[in-house]
């Protein structure tokens, strides 16, 4: 561990996806097929992380954090360039910790493209996870959960950094291992003894006298309300209670991934603050990362954000990125809805059994398709300028009262197409009570951007520029 320094310069990474140049041997439907449900920059994945890279060894921080998804979907060989790009960071005399995302590991998507065909390609396990990348956070200086890629590490006199591996892809699931489909788990979850395995190393380290911060690839403080039920693949499972235990154990920042945004949430705990710092993805718009300056004797930790405008091969690449992310919102839709279509649809089941009343006189859709098209009938315009606002950051404006009308209108639009029957104005009625009461405080909490809406602790926070305790 080095000496005492007065302020840390940190980088934060996220959502890199680097795929590798020889996974597209020919361009065709496959790649084509796979980029349309997504609104990453997968062909110019590589270079954005050369160029990011080249940008943080010019401001020369004391440590690099990259928060998970370092490859597209798992391939070894873009862990390997990942790697290598990575190493140049250590070679300049730049400390750089990771952890796993759910694409990275144990992947049934990793294929090569040509042409028309996707095949399969080399994914890695944990362990060649762990040996690929040893010298960044996984050497004899960390101390290692036995279960899972967890570590804990010290970066510095009075600073550690706890690193939680959360991710699910011992679950994943193989067609070519005899499985019913390729199927790869977003969600992020701890089992109890990897839980107080991290809760221990933080209260040893802090014991110590050392400042912990923690970063993680799932959420674990909600960025909109009622995060953890609408978007619950972004949430580690019972993030509550690692929260709380966290708070106590005296952590009280961590940096995330996995939505691709940028936005810093809180909480306020009665045994304390949390407060979560999630970090957009490199690979696509907004491509944004940050700088964070801690102050050891303040307490204090000074947040910057930068944002990839342009590469060597691209001035204008942002603007291009930001269109990608608008016309890629009808297929992604499409896509998100057929890939996660058992949980959904379970999820409808299980709402349609709780209120079975009202539900008698709804007639959804029974296709993910079908659904996807009757949505984008109806949200497309509204719902695209919100996410771009919420990927952005800051997403206060003039304009949000507007902004949420039009989507309940659309909402109301949804409702009409859906109900049917003799009892069809009463139905509405309840579904308007239970749906847009609800609609407003999440649309509210995302373009107000307030952290615990609608409680004694609701705030809003800078989320490109916060001053925060750590």
């Amino acid at each position: 561990m080095s000496q005492a320094i007065a302020n840390i310069k940190i980088a934060v990474i996220s959502d890199l996806h680097v795929m590798a140049p020889e996974l597209l041997v020919n361009e065709g439907k496959a790649i084509e097929e796979y980029l349309a449900r997504d609104r990453k920059m997968l062909r110019e994945s590589l270079e954005i992380l050369k160029t990011l890279v080249e940008e943080i060894i010019d401001l020369k921080p004391h440590l690099v954090l990259v928060t998970g998804d370092l490859t597209k979907d798992g391939e070894r060989v873009s862990h390997r360039l990942v790697a290598e790009q990575l190493q140049r960071l250590i070679d300049a005399g730049i400390q750089v910790l990771i952890v796993p995302g759910n694409h990275d590991i144990n992947n049934p998507d990793a294929k090569v493209y040509d042409g028309d065909n996707a095949t399969s390609t080399d994914t890695i396990t944990r362990n060649e996870f762990a040996d690929i990348y040893r010298n960044m956070g996984y050497d004899g200086l960390s101390h290692r959960d036995p279960d899972t890629l967890s570590y804990c590490r010290d970066v510095a006199d009075g600073l550690t950094i706890l690193g939680i591996d959360a991710c699910m892809d011992r679950l994943n699931t193989f067609v070519s291992r005899g499985d019913s489909r390729d199927h790869t788990k977003a969600s992020g979850s701890l089992d109890s003894a990897s839980q107080q395995w991290i809760i221990n190393q933080a209260t040893d380290a802090i014991a110590r006298g050392q400042r912990v911060i923690a970063m993680m690839h799932h959420h674990l403080v909600p960025h909109f309300h009622m995060e953890e039920t609408l978007a619950a693949p972004y949430m580690v499972d019972n993030a509550s209670q690692l929260c709380r235990q966290l708070v106590e154990a005296g952590i009280h920042v961590i940096f995330t991934g996995h939505l691709h945004i940028s936005d810093i949430s809180q909480t306020n705990l009665s045994q304390g603050q949390m407060v979560e710092i999630a970090t957009a993805a490199a690979v696509g718009y907004p491509c944004q990362w940050r700088i964070a300056t801690c102050n050891m004797g303040s307490g204090k930790m000074q947040l910057r954000t930068c944002t990839l405008h342009a590469l060597p091969s691209e001035p204008e690449f942002s603007e291009r990125s930001r269109d990608v992310f608008v016309n890629c919102i009808p297929t992604m839709t499409h896509g998100v809805l057929n890939r996660y279509w058992p949980e959904i649809s379970q999820a409808i089941a299980n709402y349609r059994q709780q209120h079975a009343f009202v539900m008698r006189y709804v007639n959804l859709p029974d296709t993910p398709d079908a659904i996807a098209d009757m949505l984008l009938k109806h949200l497309r315009e509204p719902a695209t300028r919100i996410y771009i606002a919420f990927a952005e950051g800051n997403e206060g404006g003039s304009d949000n009262v507007e902004l949420i009308e039009q989507l309940i209108s659309g909402i109301e639009h949804v409702v009409n197409e859906t109900t049917r029957g003799i009892l069809r104005p009463l139905v509405k009625v309840a579904l308007r009570l239970r749906v847009y009461s609800i609609a407003r405080l999440v649309l509210r909490s995302i373009l107000e951007d307030r952290n615990d809406i609608g409680t004694k602790h609701e705030s809003v926070i800078n989320d490109h520029t916060a001053i925060v305790p750590f």
